[in-house]
């Protein structure tokens, strides 16, 4: 009983008293994957200009990411556009699935795993080079098993295109301009060039008190 007493103390007060760390960066000891090789731009699925919604699907390759830990960071290769560009009521999920090129009936391409939502909201895109898609860290934690898939959801915008770099690929990129459609088309020949940041351990923050807690899911 004293042994167990003394550890809680100990693990207590190293808590309490070591450094404060305000937030872990995204990816802290991870890993960051440019996954695909970069082709021609493409304004799906961030095209303000010419809808006004989208429900887009892509699939990246286990090989092609070849780590696992939480994704921290998502984001695109931009190419030409005029920002702010904002999408609103905006969703992307995150999804593990056995799939190796994707189907036209978006739910399938989910083969039985319950997708994560790591962002939801107005999605404003800016920058240039890398832009950042604004998602919530530590929530999905990548296996390294299995293919990752992502959906992009918005409807309703303020009018502008975004061009971003796709990828030469098999069949990994499916969408509808139609952000509740249940079907979209499968674009032969087409992946999406990314970055992903995967962090092998979860964010942290300090509290009022001063004690750090992890944000574990």
């Amino acid at each position: 009983m004293k042994k167990v007493v003394f550890a809680i103390t100990a693990l207590a007060f190293t808590t309490t008293l070591g450094p404060k760390v305000t937030h872990a960066a995204a990816g802290d000891s991870g890993k960051v994957v440019e996954v695909e090789t970069r082709s021609d731009p493409n304004r799906v699925p961030w095209r303000g200009g010419l809808g006004d919604g989208i429900r887009f699907q892509c699939l990246w390759l286990q090989s092609a990411i070849n780590y696992a830990g939480y994704v921290n960071m998502i984001e695109f290769y931009y190419y030409s556009g005029s920002f702010p560009a904002s999408f609103n009521n905006c969703k992307i999920l995150l999804c593990h699935s056995t799939k190796t090129v994707l189907e036209a009936t978006f739910a399938n391409n989910y083969t039985g795993n319950t997708p994560a939502e790591v962002f939801s909201g107005t999605q404003t895109l800016s920058g240039s080079g890398w832009i950042d898609t604004h998602i919530k860290p530590n929530v999905f934690n990548y296996n390294n098993r299995d293919n990752l898939l992502m959906e992009v959801v918005w409807n309703g915008d303020n009018g502008r295109d975004v061009f971003c770099y796709r990828a030469s690929g098999a069949s990994r990129r499916c969408y509808s301009y139609t952000s509740t459609a249940t079907r979209g088309i499968v674009y032969t020949m087409e992946a999406q060039y990314i970055r992903l940041t995967l962090g092998t351990m979860p964010a942290v923050y300090v509290t009022s008190l001063g004690r750090v807690k992890t944000l574990l899911r």
